[in-house]
């Protein structure tokens, strides 16, 4: 039976895992930031998002994303509701998807027969995507805003209802909505600062590299660390 009284994190405190993700983080955005105005050549080369070499440090994020979301479900099937086990099968599909669109565009330095297979089927699903879009091109702009609101809510309402409501509370906790502790809401919130700043911020791999390494380290360590946990 979860606890519902007893689910949040101890201490505000960053994790050994948490300092070493966000020490990577800052590293390869400082380094983008840099080989962006130093040496153009390079920043291309390594951070394109549609090919740069650590497209492929985004992709093992994202497997880390799918592997908890498997080692959850198994680990917490019997213990936890079924919306929960939902919860983390959409988190697991989610990551899969982006997995497969990530690799599609990625140098094949490996030589990998899947790797035709990875852009095959990212070209089928483009254009699926794109005849969508241009039967209705303002559903782009409101999925835009949509995605937005959505963020928004998630990082910062709902870690306010989850911690000042205790009926909300308890049916995040068995839902397993895993809630960004005050670390990652401060990465997410100078990630946004950096991204309207700089564009070799907005415009290259680090942001999908720096959010996939937020998202996992609110799955790995949220708010509501209890509910994750036996």
């Amino acid at each position: 039976m979860l606890n519902t009284y007893n689910t949040a994190r101890k201490k505000n405190s960053l994790t050994k895992f948490e300092t070493l993700i966000f020490g990577l983080m800052i590293m390869f955005t400082i380094g983008a930031i840099v080989l962006f105005f130093a040496a153009k050549v390079y920043f291309d080369m390594m951070y394109n998002p549609a090919g740069g070499f650590i497209g492929y440090i985004t992709v093992l994020l994202l497997l880390n994303i799918l592997g908890v979301s498997v080692v959850y479900i198994i680990r917490l099937s019997r213990y936890r509701s079924i919306q929960f086990c939902i919860v983390l099968i959409l988190a697991g599909i989610v990551s899969l998807f982006f997995i497969t669109e990530k690799m599609s565009g990625l140098p094949d330095i490996f030589h990998a027969s899947t790797h035709t297979l990875f852009k095959v089927n990212t070209t089928i699903l483009h254009e699926n995507a794109s005849g969508i879009m241009k039967i209705n091109e303002v559903g782009k702009i409101a999925l835009y805003w949509i995605l937005i609101a959505a963020g928004v809510f998630y990082f910062f309402i709902l870690p306010l209802i989850y911690r000042s409501n205790f009926k909300a509370k308890r049916f995040i906790d068995k839902i397993g909505i895993p809630i960004p502790h005050r670390n990652h809401v401060i990465a997410i919130i100078t990630l946004a600062i950096l991204m309207t700043l700089f564009s070799a911020v907005n415009e290259s791999e680090v942001l999908p590299l720096d959010l996939s390494a937020i998202f996992l380290l609110i799955l790995l360590c949220p708010e509501n660390i209890g509910v994750f946990r036996r």
